[in-house]
């Protein structure tokens, strides 16, 4: 047994010995809450480390931020968000509060200003461009002070001068204009700096302005530098266009400034100060030149002068008129101001000219200019220095030629530029277009080009082409057109022909309006013949309108007017002056203006002389023995005036006349026929309203074989029209004649005046019936031709009516027929039956009437009862014009008498 009491291994036991360890003091398990508490203590680190820094700022509105969207930048990069917007305890504002990195605890300074970016669009511009993008965002320009976390936002984002600023100048203004901050400021059409700020001075009411001009540009600055305004656009506008000046986009948009330094100045230090312009013109700045005009219409003040597209001057003064002291010449003087930058090139030999706008289909050039009003350019000269040129109207009277001059009667078409042609080849131009108040004609100065010079001769004749020649007429249409520039703008042929006299040494170029009338030489410019017609209103005639003489033209109306006495028209003949001997005192001169119908619808004439006097009139004259008085003088006028005769039947008429009043002109014309049995003895030739006696006065012409019947006392004119009533249709024949005037011979002496009536004469009441008056309170619709009724029986009419002398009742004339006249009794009985009664009753209805007629148009009925025995007078047979009371309506009983009458004996 050992020791130990340790157990006894058997004898053939191999295993090994166990080892025995000591236990580890701490598990690997605590590693993991030990790393969990180092980084919880990391983050809390962190949080404390990074954590925001909360501020607020106090807007006046919350328009465009929103809670934890609205970002805060600073150069772009975002350095806090807003949090939180609160209103403010007045309600008035409202306070945002956000918060910034804690790196951007420096910005968090009193001095510090806040503002909101949006997008806003105006004539100057986007801004805030990239908020369109982002989103609105708070921007910020950090400031100095103390620590701060309350602050106030500004509106807009500071003006800062940059960290190299430049050379600062300060301006002084009357008045700002459109300059503003940022506005650029230019030299020579190059921005060289910008306008930093400016204010108001409350001292001298002065606008005071501070300005940077660029670092590299600064040496343009001098002591003697001039600033002016060239804001937005400088526009005038006149007839003549619109004259718009700027210095560029920028400058029309947000303003600009420029300046000039004369190379003599000495170069400044910042803050020196100058006077700022309205513009260069006051700035003084310009070197004035001298223009001598070909035309002063071509330039107005304010036109410009341009050198290889740049500006460099303007017209200033324009004198239209003025006498050179030497040679007492009219001439047109014009001023300008120039870049002094240009003066070395104006030298002898510099050329001026105008450059205008021309819009036609054969050239198109310069029209802008249409807009912006003529300008002048110039080629440099190589002399010595000038400051006096000539300013011609075109660049092509610089090209070598030769001028002439040539007179015209006026300036139909032709206008400076215009083209001279030799067989349709441009050999020349209207240098100059001028009126002559001595001659009173049109002077033209014309340059016939060097090369074609040889062209002129004594002989050489110019001709008018401006346009197409028309000439028009039944028998054809002849056009004649000139070269296509001639024909759009105007132009002048030079022709040479042997058959052509030659001008005297000195005798000046005529221009004539054709071929052929240049064939005729010095006889196409004699003096017309002038005469005036003395006429009525009623032709139509028209400026221009031609004048014949047996179917040929040889002259035209020249003008009309109207007479002293204001009822005729004098009209102004001018006759051409080859056709001047055909006027004597025996021209008689009619009418054959337009188409002349005459007639009626049953015989209708119709008369033209050509389709021109159709469209504008026309006057024709012949030389006869005048059967009328072919001249005649206004009252109270001494000058006499060839009459204008309707048509040539009226010119060579001598029919006897008489005079026929009218109480209306109705159906009353001119032509009008007075018949005699159905046959034509005159018609009406002239008609006057005389206002005055109230009535129309007519003259009538008679023929010669039947006027001596109807000119005598007795005889008796009245009016024939269509007549329709219930009894038919009287006169049917005038519907398609038209009304006429009938007549009757009469039998007493001669008379020439008489007064048409209405209708056909009422014949003596006592040979036609018996008249008798009803007498009534009312007209009831009475009228003349009304009918009278005899048991329903029509027995006579009324003929007229009219007031009583007391004006309280109404006298109705009655005219009996004879045949019916012994019904009427010293007691008959009249009443009106106009229209129809009706009695309703139980039984029905019954309509009572005379007849048809007298439902549309009204009448009279009487009745006559039985003599009585102790009347001896009541069964007399009535006296012409007896008087009658006149019932309302009818008795019962008077259509129960059964009275018998016996027709009296013959």
């Amino acid at each position: 047994m050992k020791e130990n009491n340790e157990p006894e291994m058997p004898e053939n036991c191999n295993a090994p010995e166990p080892v025995l360890h000591k236990p580890n003091v701490m598990s690997p398990i605590w590693l993991l809450p030990i790393v969990a508490i180092l980084l919880g203590l990391y983050l809390m680190y962190q949080s404390i480390a990074q954590a925001g820094i909360e501020f607020r700022i106090h807007f006046s509105n919350a328009n465009g931020i929103v809670e934890g969207k609205t970002l805060i930048k600073y150069q772009g990069l975002v350095v806090g968000k807003v949090k939180k917007i609160a209103l403010d305890d007045d309600l008035k504002s409202v306070y945002v509060t956000a918060e910034v990195d804690s790196k951007a605890e420096p910005i968090l300074r009193e001095n510090t200003q806040f503002w909101l970016v949006a997008p806003k669009a105006s004539i100057a511009g986007i801004s805030g461009l990239d908020a369109l993008v982002t989103g609105n965002y708070i921007d910020l320009a950090p400031g100095d002070g103390e620590y701060s976390i309350e602050f106030d936002a500004v509106q807009t984002a500071p003006n800062n001068l940059p960290d190299d600023q430049g050379l600062i100048v300060r301006l002084t203004a009357d008045k700002l204009a459109s300059v503003r901050p940022g506005s650029e400021i230019f030299y020579k059409k190059i921005p060289v700096g910008q306008v930093h700020s400016f204010k108001l001075d409350k001292e001298t009411d002065n606008i005071l302005i501070e300005a940077v001009i660029n670092q590299q540009y600064s040496y343009l600055v001098k002591d003697n530098s001039r600033f002016w305004n060239a804001s937005g656009i400088n526009a005038e506008f006149g007839f003549d266009g619109v004259k718009i000046e700027t210095e560029s986009l920028t400058a029309i948009i947000s303003g600009a400034l420029a300046f000039d330094s004369p190379a003599d100045g000495i170069q400044v230090q910042d803050n020196q100060a100058y006077t700022l312009y309205s513009s260069i013109s006051d700035a003084e700045r310009a070197v004035q030149i001298e223009f001598n005009l070909s035309n002063s219409n071509d330039i107005k003040i304010g036109n410009n002068i341009y050198l290889n597209g740049q500006q460099v001057g303007e017209v200033t003064h324009v004198i239209t008129q003025s006498i050179e002291p030497d040679t007492q010449q009219t001439t047109a003087k014009a001023f300008a101001d120039v870049d002094p930058d240009v003066v070395e090139l104006l030298r002898t030999g510099t050329q001026f000219w105008v450059e205008k706008a021309t819009l036609s289909v054969s050239e198109t050039k310069n029209v802008a200019n249409l807009v912006t009003g003529n300008y002048i350019l110039f080629t440099p000269g190589q002399g010595e220095p000038q400051t006096t040129f000539d300013l011609v109207s075109n660049v092509d009277d610089l090209i070598p030629h030769q001028q002439i001059a040539i007179s015209a009667n006026d300036a139909n078409g032709l206008a400076v530029g215009n083209k001279i042609y030799y067989k349709n080849y441009p050999v020349g131009h209207i240098s100059r277009v001028t009126f002559n108040t001595k001659t009173n004609r049109i002077d033209l100065n014309v340059n016939i080009y060097q090369d074609y010079a040889h062209l002129l001769k004594r002989s050489t004749r110019f001709i008018n082409i401006s346009g197409v020649s028309v000439d028009a007429s039944v028998s054809g249409l002849n056009i004649k057109s000139s070269p296509i520039a001639a024909l759009i703008s105007g132009g002048i042929e030079l022709v040479n022909d042997k058959v052509f006299k030659s001008k005297s040494r000195h005798q000046q170029y005529q221009l004539y309006p054709s071929l052929a009338l240049a064939k005729l030489g010095s006889n196409a410019f004699k003096t017309n013949k002038t005469i005036t017609l003395l006429s009525k209103p009623s032709h139509v005639i028209a400026n221009g309108a031609p004048v014949y003489y047996r179917k040929l033209a040889v002259g035209s109306v020249a003008d009309f007017r109207l007479a002293a006495d204001n009822e005729h028209i004098i009209i102004t003949l001018d006759i051409f002056s080859q056709y001047a001997h055909l006027i004597n005192s025996n021209s008689v001169f009619w009418d054959v203006s337009g188409i002349d119908i005459s007639g009626s619808l049953s015989n209708l004439k119709v008369r033209t002389e050509s389709l021109l006097t159709i469209a504008a009139g026309g006057i024709n004259f012949d030389n006869i023995k005048p059967v009328n008085n072919n001249k005649v003088s206004l009252a109270k006028s001494k000058a006499s005036h060839y009459k204008l005769f309707r048509s040539f039947a009226a010119a060579t008429d001598n029919r006897p006349t008489v005079t026929l009043t009218f109480t209306s002109g109705t159906d009353i014309h001119v032509g009008t026929e007075i018949k005699h049995k159905g046959i034509k003895v005159g018609e009406i030739s002239a008609i006057k309203l005389k206002v005055a006696q109230g009535y129309i006065e007519a003259t009538a012409k008679l023929e010669t074989d039947y006027a001596e019947y109807f000119v005598q006392q007795g005889s008796q004119y009245w009016l024939e029209r269509i007549e329709v009533g219930l009894d038919g249709i009287k006169n049917a024949n005038t519907l398609l004649s038209g009304a006429y005037i009938n007549v009757t011979k009469g039998q007493g002496n001669k008379v020439n005046r008489f007064k048409v009536l209405n209708g056909a004469p009422e014949i003596a009441a006592e040979n036609v019936g018996l008249s008798v008056t009803v007498i009534s309170q009312r007209l009831m619709g009475l009228t003349a031709g009304t009918p009278v009724y005899f048991r329903q029986l029509e027995v006579g009419s009324v003929t007229h009516s009219e007031l009583s002398p007391q004006s309280d009742t109404v006298l109705i004339t009655l005219n009996i027929e004879p045949k019916f006249q012994h019904l009427v009794r010293n007691n008959s009985q009249f009443w009106a039956v106009s229209g129809f009664n009706v009695d309703i009753g139980l039984t029905g209805a019954t309509l009572k009437a005379e007849s048809l007629k007298t439902i549309l148009a009204g009448g009279i009925a009487f009745a006559t009862p039985q003599s009585s025995s102790h009347s001896t007078n009541s069964s007399q047979l009535a006296a012409p014009f007896t008087q009658f009371n006149l019932a309302q309506e009818v008795n019962p009983d008077w259509l129960k008498w059964n009275t018998k009458i016996d027709k009296p004996a013959k």
